[in-house]
């Protein structure tokens, strides 16, 4: 996933240059043309960007095609997959801890995911139905984290809301709808944030941790939902 990541990060900090440095000659050129003559000029440049936004968008449809393929490709079982770990599921002896780690161990692993998810879900109900047998109606006994475990679809998910914000930026490199002081703004962000994609968790599994978080606020805190 990294490697899409810094793909993707990389067509749009191009973008981001282009864009900047049209900005910055038709600036430049509303200083030594005449109104009417910078009128065209501006056209012909902001077509010529208009012409990289479309290719930049391409190169990154490319590259959400090749990782959404790799995300489906990931979320498929395959028995050959299991390891001798899965020895372990058998039994009654894996702690929450235990557990923690085994999903860290294997979180490219779908096949060994989906076995650890069920292993997790089993324990848990049998704790809850215990509790519940005890009186205590409203307690959730169960200890193992499979909240932590991506669903089939999470990296697809994940892969959906990078498009749509590799988007925004791509908005926020052009301008579109903003006023000077909003769009300076925003491109001060915008560079904080493409700076950041490339630090974004490699698996789903990652994606709780606090650390992770914090990345994810500060890379994205612009981006409007």
């Amino acid at each position: 996933m990294a490697n899409y990541i810094e793909r993707s990060k990389a067509v749009v900090i191009d973008y981001l240059a282009k864009a900047k440095q049209t900005q910055a000659k038709i600036e430049e050129g509303r200083k030594i043309y005449l109104p009417e003559s910078m009128e065209q000029e501006e056209k012909r440049l902001r077509g010529e960007l208009a012409k990289a936004r479309k290719a930049a968008e391409d190169q990154l449809d490319g590259i959400y095609r090749e990782a959404s393929e790799s995300a489906r490709s990931w979320a498929t079982l395959d028995g050959s997959k299991l390891t001798p770990d899965a020895e372990l599921l058998k039994g009654e002896g894996v702690t929450p801890e235990q557990f923690d780690q085994l999903v860290e161990r294997y979180q490219d692993n779908f096949t060994m995911l989906d076995a650890l998810r069920k292993y997790g879900e089993r324990k848990n109900d049998d704790a809850n139905q215990a509790a519940r047998a005890a009186g205590d109606f409203m307690a959730f006994a169960g200890k193992y984290n499979v909240r932590a475990i991506p669903a089939p679809d999470a990296k697809m998910k994940e892969w959906d809301e990078m498009r749509r914000r590799a988007d925004y930026f791509l908005d926020v490199a052009d301008g579109r709808g903003m006023d000077q002081f909003a769009w300076s703004m925003a491109q001060s962000t915008g560079d904080a944030a493409f700076e950041a994609w490339g630090k974004a968790p490699e698996t789903p599994t990652k994606r709780d941790s606090e650390e992770i978080q914090k990345t994810f606020r500060e890379a994205w805190g612009y981006v409007k939902e």
